[in-house]
């Protein structure tokens, strides 16, 4: 760990760990009020933290799980999840942090949400655990956007979340500094039958450029995380986030994301799913600032009885506003692909120009996918606004054409997935990134 005030932020991570709580700690409280309290007396939340963890624990027991009737959860009925046996706060011990290799201006290591290391590399990048220090001005950064951009109350998950967060990272850029290598979090959550509540915040200042890559990973046990990530571009700023869906075979995520743009910011937003029982993510983009734009990229390749399930909002408020999104999955076995999204352009979004895409290759006769792109337009001065969506086997002529050269049917099959999955891979930036997600992909066609 380097960089200014690395040496105090080792030791809060000590006397983090040996001031909490017993039953927190050692992951023998279930989901409660008081577990709630606890986990935040722990982690030392400031005021305002702890004020929103406990307005998110009330609401969380009061609430109901999201219904199918709810259009962004047609395909998934979560009302008979139980979490009752699930535990938070676990913790690092006897649980071993995982590798990070690479070119990065800073890698940050975790295990069933505890910090684990933080390793900064380039000036003007600030990477902070929500756990208190005591740098007053980055506690007052994450007290003032800390539930700002996704509210604690948009539903009982979303409130569970904020109820149990651990793990939570403020990723700060300061004006006018250009982070030219990739920022890597390794989230690694090892045992069953916990709930993670990973929180990601990362705020950026003017005329800046970062990109964040988040690896979530976990065991083959019975695990639940509910993460939320808040994305804050500063004006003429540019944003990369990417998030590696990598989960065990017993996993289940409901994650929340979510940008608001102030004038002339960029995001780019990637998300890969290899891996998981369940991914339901819903991804919004709230495009308030002149010039503002968001381009949301999707894909993933689907085994066994895994669902990917996507919500995203592309949403036109600030006049001259651009958004692209081009979501791509390729379906094996009997999992199944979901997408509904909705390109939103407001009364004031004048000269709006919006693209939504949602493609799949079905790969087997019990692999499903459907998909609903969706545009409310309220104002006729736009340049663009289109949609598409769809979902077929491999072309049965590309196949035979290249088993006719010598292929075998399977390696004809995954070479004409790549491609088909290649004008999506080939849209990220970060030719480290580009070349891993590539390889991540090719395994999963290859098992």
């Amino acid at each position: 760990m380097t960089g200014p005030g690395d040496n105090r932020r080792r030791g809060r991570f000590s006397e983090r760990k040996a001031g909490m709580s017993s039953a927190v700690e050692q992951g023998e409280a279930n989901l409660s009020v008081a577990t709630s309290e606890q986990l935040g007396a722990a982690q030392h939340d400031s005021p305002q933290q702890a004020e929103l963890r406990a307005k998110a624990a009330k609401l969380a027991f009061e609430m109901e799980m999201p219904s199918p009737m709810e259009r962004p959860w047609k395909y998934l009925d979560v009302r008979t999840l139980s979490l009752d046996a699930y535990r938070p706060g676990l913790g690092a011990e006897g649980a071993e942090a995982p590798t990070v290799d690479g070119d990065y201006a800073a890698i940050v290591r975790q295990v069933n949400g505890e910090t684990v290391s933080v390793e900064v590399r380039a000036e003007g990048l600030q990477i902070i655990p929500f756990e208190r220090n005591e740098d007053a001005k980055t506690h007052e950064l994450i007290d003032t956007h800390l539930g700002s951009v996704v509210p604690f109350d948009r539903d009982k998950l979303t409130a569970l979340h904020y109820a149990f967060e651990r793990g939570g990272l403020l990723i700060y850029v300061a004006p006018n500094a250009e982070i030219k290598q990739p920022v890597r979090i390794s989230r690694w959550f090892a045992t069953g039958k916990q709930l993670g509540t990973p929180h990601t915040l990362v705020v950026t200042g003017a005329n800046t450029e970062v990109s964040v890559v988040e690896d979530y990973q976990s065991s083959d046990d019975d695990i639940v995380i509910i993460p939320v990530v808040e994305l804050v571009p500063g004006p003429s700023s540019r944003v990369h986030y990417s998030a590696l869906h990598r989960w065990g075979t017993n996993t289940r995520v409901f994650s929340q994301q979510r940008t608001v743009t102030e004038h002339d910011s960029e995001l780019v937003s990637v998300s890969l799913v290899s891996g998981g029982a369940v991914v339901k993510s819903h991804i919004e983009s709230s495009l308030i600032g002149r010039g503002s734009s968001s381009d949301l990229l999707g894909l993933g390749v689907g085994r066994g009885r895994e669902h990917a399930d996507f919500y995203t909002l592309q949403d036109h408020i600030g006049p001259d506003t651009r958004s692209d999104l081009l979501f791509k999955s390729a379906l094996k076995d009997s999992s199944r692909a979901i997408y509904y999204g909705v390109t939103r352009v407001g009364l004031g979004a004048k000269n709006a120009d919006a693209n939504q895409e949602d493609r799949n290759l079905l790969l087997s006769k019990d692999a499903k996918a459907d998909s609903d792109p969706v545009l409310e337009i309220l104002t006729n001065d736009v340049i663009r606004v289109s949609h598409g969506a769809t979902a077929g086997p491999v072309d049965e002529e590309q196949l035979f054409y290249m088993e006719s050269r010598g292929l075998p049917p399977a390696d004809a099959e995954a070479l004409l997935v790549s491609g088909f999955l290649s004008e999506v891979i080939d849209r990220i930036g970060d030719e480290q990134l580009r070349e891993e997600v590539r390889a991540s992909l090719d395994a999963r066609m290859a098992d």
